[in-house]
């Protein structure tokens, strides 16, 4: 089988589609046509060499995807030729998987494939930092970093089932059109203006309610000052580590030692929370995700919620398809196709 391999640290190029063995069948794990898998930002800070949690290179990336069932496993709730939508840790970028039951899930009848594939990971992570975390309740205000990417675009349609007031930041005039046309209701351009300033100007001195931060650094900086009493800030990456898709450790090294420092007593006194999310370690817990991702295809199949694919590549142009996510110019999910 064709797989997608990250084989060393380095740019795109490093990305490579290699011919290797198919999974070896266990009685008691169903095999999986991959259809379509999802490309995430983890496998761009992975490829940088900057993910403490990743194999040894080479290995096959992906934590999700979009297929048929080939061979059931003996005790299989599945049958051959179910379309289901699986979580795995790591290996879904690969025209076969072998997974447990429990990593399965069956695809309501109107999901594509590519769709089923964009669906865990962005949503799960949106819904545990709006809802499991940051308790987002009715009404509530929300400032959504990078929002115009795959877990902003999750974030904007899940905070819509709670009547939220959206501010979404992201880089450039064609996403401020994008997010105004997925119901951001105050898109911001950070590259043309300071964000804070922005939301201050609408929200008031009394701030927001609650801020998703994938960025850290400066951004964290500005963003939790403008927490109202009782605001939270969820953080679920630090890409403002990441330089070039490149491990530049003497740049890294900076940068972390000038991450900003949480002052307990600061938090007290000001009524706010910060939290931390890291969806992949996760991944293998299934009873802590299974719940929520179940919630997630029943929103799906009300019409509540729908991926957005930005790009679909097909795998032999995977590293194509990191270089248009690590350039910052993609909307929405990025798909890498095995469909024959």
């Amino acid at each position: 089988m064709k797989a997608v391999f990250l084989t060393k640290s380095g740019g795109p190029d490093t990305v490579e589609v290699r011919e290797t063995p198919m999974p070896r069948i266990e009685s008691d794990k169903t095999l999986v046509r991959v259809i379509a898998s999802g490309l995430n930002f983890a496998d761009i800070v992975i490829r940088g060499g900057l993910y403490p949690d990743a194999p040894r290179f080479p290995f096959i990336a992906g934590y999700e995807f979009g297929g048929i069932v080939d061979t059931p496993g003996r005790s299989s709730r599945f049958v051959e030729g179910d379309r289901v939508l699986g979580v795995t840790y790591f290996g879904a970028q690969a025209e076969y998987v072998l997974a447990d039951d429990s990593q399965l899930f069956s695809m309501p009848e109107a999901m594509s494939f590519e769709e089923a594939a964009a669906l865990p990971v962005n949503y799960l992570t949106a819904f545990f930092a709006l809802f499991r975390l940051g308790n987002l309740r009715y009404g509530e205000s929300v400032l959504i970093h990078s929002c115009a990417g795959g877990v902003g675009t999750a974030a904007v349609q899940l905070a819509h089932t709670k009547k939220a007031v959206i501010f979404g930041t992201t880089s450039a005039p064609h996403k401020i059109a994008y997010l105004q046309s997925i119901g951001v209701q105050h898109p911001i351009n950070y590259k043309k203006t300071d964000f804070a300033k922005e939301v201050t100007a609408v929200a008031g001195r009394n701030g927001i309610d609650m801020v998703l931060d994938p960025i850290g650094g400066k951004v964290f900086r500005k963003s939790i000052a403008l927490l109202a009493k009782g605001g939270r800030i969820i953080c679920y990456g630090v890409t403002d580590l990441v330089a070039g898709g490149k491990r530049n450790l003497p740049k890294v090294l900076w940068k972390y030692l000038n991450l900003p420092r949480i002052k307990v007593l600061d938090l007290i006194q000001n009524n706010r929370g910060v939290f931390g999310l890291a969806l992949n370690r996760l991944v293998n817990e299934m009873s802590l995700i299974a719940e929520p991702l179940r919630e997630l295809i029943s929103l799906y199949a009300q019409g509540i919620i729908k991926p957005n694919i930005g790009a679909v590549f097909q795998a032999e142009k995977a590293s194509e398809a990191h270089r248009l996510l690590e350039s910052g110019k993609s909307t929405g999910k990025i798909i890498l196709s095995f469909a024959n």
